[in-house]
């Protein structure tokens, strides 16, 4: 015979299981990232959709995090994953650049996340190490455009690919 407890955990249960079939989802794992190098600046633009960082911090701290809420978004954690799974330097093994977060966009699924940082003098090439959210989903796609001096350059970065080198010159 089931006990009261046991029945609320197995509603519980049923309730997570049926919950993702009723909730609006996307069915990719997809960012889109756009750096441009102009006149000793790098500007990152980083569009992803809220919900999967949501869900990432979920799953680092088993708690919800509504990113709409300003106090959530200034959490560090938010940061310290930015900069631990994104990365720019002039090697693979090289210092990294001081990546600036300036501004996070919300809208209605969206999250745009822009950076910018200083390099001087203009090299000839930059290491791109980009795992955002390939730790979480399997399927994640971080699609990466670089502009420099009227060239673009793309790069596709996955659970397989996390780091790629662009010449410059």
């Amino acid at each position: 015979m089931c006990k009261f407890g046991d029945m609320k955990l197995i509603g519980l249960l049923l309730m997570l299981l049926l919950l993702p079939v009723a909730s609006p989802a996307h069915p990719l794992h997809l960012s889109v990232t756009n750096i441009t190098l102009e006149n000793g600046k790098l500007k990152i633009s980083m569009k992803t959709f809220r919900d999967d960082w949501e869900t990432a911090y979920f799953h680092f701290h088993s708690r919800v995090i509504d990113l709409t809420d300003p106090e959530e978004r200034a959490k560090p954690w938010l940061t310290e994953y930015l900069h631990s799974h994104f990365k720019i330097s002039l090697e693979e093994d090289s210092g990294l650049f001081p990546l600036v977060l300036d501004t996070i966009i919300l809208d209605e699924n969206t999250m745009t996340i822009e950076m910018d940082c200083s390099i001087t003098p203009e090299p000839n090439s930059l290491y791109i190490y980009n795992a955002l959210l390939t730790d979480i989903y399997p399927d994640q796609t971080n699609l990466l455009i670089l502009g420099f001096k009227n060239k673009e350059t793309g790069i596709k970065f996955d659970v397989k690919k996390h780091g790629a080198e662009v010449m410059l010159k």
